[in-house]
């Protein structure tokens, strides 16, 4: 049930875009925590987009030359192994490149945030990825 915050200049996802970016991302995180892609918990993956002016975007002491992008993922602690990790920071950084041409590399930064069950509340209640994993395939969306 990863929580995913998108940093960008304005401009850089319309509404299409973003769309495309949350269904993307949210199918990405399940697939590496190895959750189930139920209604309930499809729901329970919540995107926000939080765009920024350029002129408070920088890369080092300039203002930015190009769409950067931060993703902060936020996941239960031991939903991700090493393999995971790597595999959404890869996927991720391709769903959000927005690189122009002559540019080889794409620039995003990818920060995932593990968080002990007992640090997560959710609908009053302290998280629990054991049983998340476990909940019923067919769990109609919150």
């Amino acid at each position: 049930m990863p929580k995913l915050i998108i940093h960008s200049p304005a401009g850089t996802f319309d509404a299409a875009d973003r769309q495309r970016v949350a269904a993307a991302l949210m199918a990405l995180g399940l697939e590496c925590e190895a959750l189930p892609s139920s209604p309930m918990v499809r729901s329970t993956v919540w995107t926000y987009f939080a765009e920024y002016a350029a002129d408070a975007v920088f890369m080092g002491d300039e203002p930015a030359r190009l769409p950067i992008v931060t993703l902060q993922i936020y996941v239960l602690a031991g939903g991700l192994d090493g393999t995971g990790k790597r595999k959404l920071i890869e996927g991720a950084t391709a769903i959000l490149d927005r690189h122009p041409d002559g540019t080889h590399v794409a620039p995003v930064y990818v920060v995932i945030h593990d968080v002990v069950d007992e640090n997560w509340g959710i609908f009053g209640k302290q998280a629990d990825l054991v049983a998340l994993k476990a909940s019923d395939p067919n769990a109609p969306a919150i």
